[in-house]
């Protein structure tokens, strides 16, 4: 807007009317601006959520697979080792073994 000279309240009330219609403008900017600077930063926040997700639940399979393997291999060693003596008892039976065969020896019978 110019000055016309010609009546200087009415041009001061344009100026300040202009300004203000300037500074409405620059505000609805940056209001637009702000705007989507949080869409983009929404969009990053779930795209970091997603990768997030999709990389804990790849590590929760192969983690629920380890223990299951781990499980199954401690499973089949108990199935191994039950039915077997504890260890002590086997000593015991190798130690009894062991003092049969001196007695046998020693008595002259064949071990």
């Amino acid at each position: 807007m110019t000055d016309t000279g010609e009546n200087p309240p009415a041009d001061a009330i344009s100026r300040v009317l202009e300004a203000e219609r300037q500074a409405h403008e620059r505000v609805a900017r940056c209001e637009a601006e702000a705007a989507a600077r949080v869409e983009t930063a929404r969009t990053r926040v779930r795209r970091v959520v997603e990768r997030t997700d999709a990389r804990v639940s790849a590590l929760r399979t192969r983690v629920e697979r380890q223990v299951a393997e781990r499980v199954t291999a401690l499973r089949a060693e108990a199935e191994g080792i039950r039915g077997q003596p504890p260890e002590e008892d086997a000593r015991q039976a190798q130690l009894e073994a062991a003092v049969a065969h001196l007695a046998a020896r020693l008595t002259g019978e064949s071990p």
